[in-house]
């Protein structure tokens, strides 16, 4: 008690002394929590709100909650089907809400025991369906709608069978959705519009017009249905219809014809509606406007802005050199061939170009062929919008100025000459002279997201529905206003915003800039720039763009134009090209480590059986058991397995298989720079394990058939032979990528990662899963592979998969999926290896297909 005394009065003299007023404010708010408190646990547990809790009750009141609320969601399915639902109807309605609940376990488990069971096969197939197109596992939603009645599907999943079917076959997708269009249908507005996406961004434009008819006389049938029915109509109308690439009427003699990037297109929902892109458009507009002696034609809104704006140039920055009349024109970033222009129609391109139609993968690029594009501040990594065509169009159209060092890396290593110019904001001031006098110090917050906004300050947005209703004129004038709001209210700027933190500094604010991932390959070279940094882009981005401006206005042709950007932006090409071509630094440390892994290795044995290689944990070994022993049952060769990692000899015995251990428990991951033991393990496999060549499997697997064959798999001249991989995703880069973001308390580091990543491979190629392979050990010992996967693991903190996508990249041999089948993922009708990847095991409570099989199995082997 006496040293509690001493506490309170040592904490009265260091802290302030709250005032009765302040206490009784907590005393208010604190009584406000709890009384909330009582009424969302009386609601959750479905009774009358009571005396507010003096103490937090126990046993925890959130297990009593989930178990109440599972059990009235069993009572509503099953009330729901005792009021007169069908089973499938109930069952589809459920899984939707399990996945947008994020409970895809549960959602798998409940689809995998449906269609395990003959009597509900064909509910359970279309639950599949439903829950692997969400997830982006077409080809197995396509096969599980297929077992499906026709009927059935279209009742009650037309949306994600359509989807699933574009994404397989697109041809069969317009097939059947021009069929449908011509017959009767039960179905809502919402549905239609789904197929009115999807034909319209697999470029059917009658189709998608046809479509559009349905889903507005859908809308009038039934108009309450679909709050949203009216503005996507509007929206849609727009653009149905449209014929592409149209050329409008030549430009008047004597003129020039120049477009300004406005972010409309197609798709409401995935237009813009961040005010940052209209500030990028200014920025690039300023580059226009600072030639004083330009007369602008066309829209007159637009041209009542732009002549607005030539009147705000900086007078330093005022150019007299050129006379010109210039015919104005918007065109969408994204949708561009869906618009009219005259021939060698001049524009200033820049700006994130990954937005697809509608959302698909289906980009609208290359851009209309009447467009000139001189390009600055370009962003690209999507690997659908990177096709031939468009690699070709940026390579005829370069050099490519870059917003980020990752997209020169990108677009070098497919051969497209690319510089860094950095981004277009940070010149934006040319239109904002400087204030007569600066504002008191004061600070706002942006879009705040990673350190709390002080109490009464508000976090402003800088993304907001309303610019999608407004006019490009009025949206240009909002992007002014708002960066006029900054400079004259504030001093100081905390944002996550890129297109804040760049302009903002242009107008000579002090910014923080805190974004959501600082590893994000979109900030590499414009992460937290100093002073002269930031000059280094905005001063070159003004004087590279002059000259090349001038001669657009003077009337010069497209190739004087592109010779003249060409030869301006060649000692920047050529140094790009010099940095991304330095060699990785060598890692003494990984190759020393992997000679040291080579004296674990036991002794050579004979050739002859199949060798098998997994790496369990001690927690495992129970499972292992059960895989050896299936591989055994299914193979016409002996099997001979090694088990490596942190184990004791005689772990594990299976009858007809030779166990060998590789102990690795003298290897230590912290030692070794690397993330885990068992990634440690499998990087070293090809030195631990004394074999030319072996399966690697993991021990949630089970052989089904002949080993033999998958061990005698024709390698050609690759080391490594895994099947594509099961995840929606396929892209190599974006493997990388994920290892990348995770540096965000270190982003040099992943910007050094990326250029590595692109100085390796070519942009881009399949990735591989590599819980299962088959390894040619020797020729990865002759070729240092496990020193190159060690090193970079040292480096990037990567895991043994991403090592090995990082090491072989495209050069692998590609294995048929039966050799790794995936049953949530994979449509694989005779699977060789059976291979529970996610979450729920053969082992688990929740319910996983095959399940049967597995047990069997252990049982058979126990």
């Amino acid at each position: 008690m006496p040293r509690f005394r001493k506490l309170r009065r040592l904490a009265a003299r260091r802290l302030p002394i709250a005032t009765k007023d302040q206490v009784r404010a907590v005393e208010a708010r604190t009584k406000a929590w709890r009384e909330a408190y009582e009424r969302l646990l009386a609601a959750a547990e479905n009774r009358a709100v009571g005396k507010t809790p003096g103490k937090l009750p126990k046993p925890d009141p959130a297990a009593k909650v989930r178990r109440a609320s599972e059990q009235r969601a069993g009572s509503q399915f099953l009330t729901s089907v005792q009021h007169g639902s069908s089973l499938a109807a109930v069952s589809v309605r459920t899984v939707r809400e399990m996945l947008a609940a994020k409970k895809l376990t549960e959602a798998r488990a409940l689809a995998s025991s449906l269609s395990d069971r003959a009597e509900t096969r064909e509910v359970g197939l279309l639950l599949t369906g439903v829950v692997a197109s969400r997830q982006h596992h077409h080809e197995l939603a396509l096969t599980s709608f297929d077992g499906v009645a026709a009927s059935l599907v279209r009742e009650h999943a037309a949306g994600d069978y359509f989807r699933s079917l574009f994404a397989v076959d697109p041809d069969r997708g317009l097939a059947e959705a021009s069929a449908v269009a011509a017959e009767p249908s039960a179905w809502g507005a919402r549905t239609w519009f789904e197929l009115v996406k999807l034909a319209f961004g697999h470029r059917d434009g009658a189709l998608a017009h046809r479509l559009f008819d349905r889903m507005v006389e859908a809308h009038r049938a039934n108009p309450g249905a679909w709050k949203t029915a009216d503005t996507e109509i509007a929206w849609l109308e727009k653009w149905i219809g449209v014929e592409r690439r149209r050329s409008s009427g030549p430009t008047p003699d004597g003129r020039v014809s120049f477009a300004l990037v406005d972010y409309v297109q197609p798709g409401r929902a995935t237009a813009s509606q961040n005010i940052g892109d209209q500030i990028q458009t200014l920025a690039s507009l300023g580059h226009v406007v600072r030639h004083q002696n330009l007369r602008f034609h066309g829209q007159p809104d637009v041209v009542d802005f732009v002549d607005r704006m030539q009147q705000r140039v900086r007078p330093e920055l005022a150019l007299d050199s050129v006379d010109a009349d210039v015919d104005l024109y918007t065109v969408a970033r994204d949708a561009s061939t869906y618009q009219e222009f005259p021939e060698n129609t001049w524009l200033i391109e820049f700006g994130w170009h990954m937005h697809g139609l509608f959302g698909l993968e289906e980009y609208d690029f290359p851009m209309h062929p009447n467009l000139r594009p001189i390009f600055v501040s370009f962003h690209c990594r999507k690997r659908n919008m990177m096709t031939p065509e468009a690699i070709e169009y940026l390579r005829s159209h370069g050099p490519i100025g870059c917003r980020d060092w990752t997209t020169v890396d990108l677009l070098l290593s497919v051969g497209v000459p690319a510089f860094f110019s950095g981004c277009l904001t940070t010149t934006v001031n040319t239109v904002f002279p400087d204030l007569p006098s600066k504002p008191a110090p004061a600070t706002v917050y942006v879009d705040v997201q990673r350190s709390p906004v002080p109490a009464g300050h508000e976090n402003v947005r800088q993304s907001y529905g309303e610019v999608k209703k407004r006019t490009f004129a009025e949206n240009m004038q909002d992007a002014v206003d708002l960066l006029e709001r900054y400079r004259q209210n504030y001093t100081d700027v905390v944002t996550l915003r890129l297109h804040c933190y760049l302009p903002t500094t242009s107008l000579g604010m002090k910014v923080r800039f805190e974004p959501g991932n600082n590893a994000d390959a979109r900030f590499n070279g414009l992460f937290r720039l100093d002073a002269a940094e930031f000059e280094a882009i905005r001063t070159p981005m003004r004087d590279r763009l002059q000259p090349v401006l001038e001669a657009i206005f003077a009337g010069k042709s497209s190739d004087d134009v592109y010779a003249l950007w060409r030869e301006i932006t060649e000692p920047e090409v050529r140094a790009a090209r010099e940095r991304h071509a330095r060699p990785a630094p060598v890692d003494e440390g990984a190759k020393a480590l992997a000679e040291r892994a080579l004296g674990l290795a036991p002794a050579r044995p004979e050739h002859g059986p199949v060798d098998v290689v997994m790496t369990p944990s001690t927690g495992e070994l129970a499972h292992v058991r059960t895989v050896l022993a299936s591989a055994a049952a299914a193979s016409t060769r002996p099997v001979r397995a090694w088990l490596v990692g942190r184990l004791d000899p005689g772990a594990v015995e299976v009858p007809g298989v030779e166990v060998h251990v590789v102990d690795t428990r003298s290897l230590h991951a912290a030692e070794a720079g690397v993330t885990s033991e068992r990634a440690l393990d499998r990087a070293l496999i090809s030195q631990l394990v004394p074999v030319d060549r072996a399966v690697v499997l993991p021990v949630d697997a089970l052989v089904v058939r002949d080993l033999a064959e998958l061990v005698d798999v024709e390698l050609d001249d690759t080391l490594l032979a895994a099947r594509t991989t099961s995840s929606a995703d396929t892209s190599g880069f974006s493997v990388m990528y994920a290892a990348a973001r995770r540096f965000d308390d270190a982003p040099d580091t992943a910007y050094e990662l990326y250029r590595q990543i692109h100085g390796r491979h070519v942009f881009d190629f399949d990735a591989f899963d590599t819980a299962i392979f088959v390894a040619d050990l020797a020729g990865m010992r002759s070729a240092g592979t496990a020193a190159d996967a060690l090193a970079v693991m040292r480096a990037f903190r990567l895991n043994d998969r991403e090592a090995l996508v990082w090491v072989f990249g495209p050069h692998r041999t590609v294995l048929d999926e039966r050799w790794a089948y995936v049953p949530t993922r994979d449509s694989a009708r005779e699977p060789a290896i059976w291979h529970w990847a996610d979450a729920s095991k053969p082992w688990s409570k929740d319910y996983a297909t095959g399940r049967e099989l597995w047990l069997e199995a252990a049982r058979a082997h126990a």
